[in-house]
């Protein structure tokens, strides 16, 4: 089997010396410029990046406080995470908050139809 070549970053887009990253991140054009995008709130802009780069590029994926809290308060997160919900971007399938797991989500494409006010 053939190994992949690995394409180095830009030397600004990257600390590392030899520009291979190990977790990056896809976002389409038509979903970067898209009204549903740009109405979100910057800190909901934000976890919707962290939770891109941590699901790793699958759908489903989880979310823990430790990592939300590096870039977010817990009600910071929550206003965020709902406005995701609400806009069409993730669903939360299992809110593990009282078992004290990570709380499963999915990636939606909900937020094709949404309509700003």
């Amino acid at each position: 089997m053939a190994s992949k070549k690995k394409t180095p970053f830009s030397t600004w887009q990257t600390r590392k010396d030899n520009g291979i990253e190990e977790r990056y991140i896809r976002l389409g054009n038509s979903q970067l410029l898209d009204s549903a995008m740009l109405d979100l709130s910057d800190k909901a802009f934000k976890v919707y990046i962290y939770m891109l780069l941590e699901s790793g590029g699958k759908r489903e994926f989880t979310f823990s406080r430790r990592t939300y809290s590096k870039i977010a308060g817990n009600s910071t997160f929550q206003r965020a995470k709902e406005e995701l919900i609400q806009k069409g971007f993730i669903k939360e399938k299992q809110n593990n908050a009282n078992l004290r797991k990570r709380n499963v989500y999915e990636f939606s494409d909900g937020w094709k139809s949404y309509i700003p006010p």
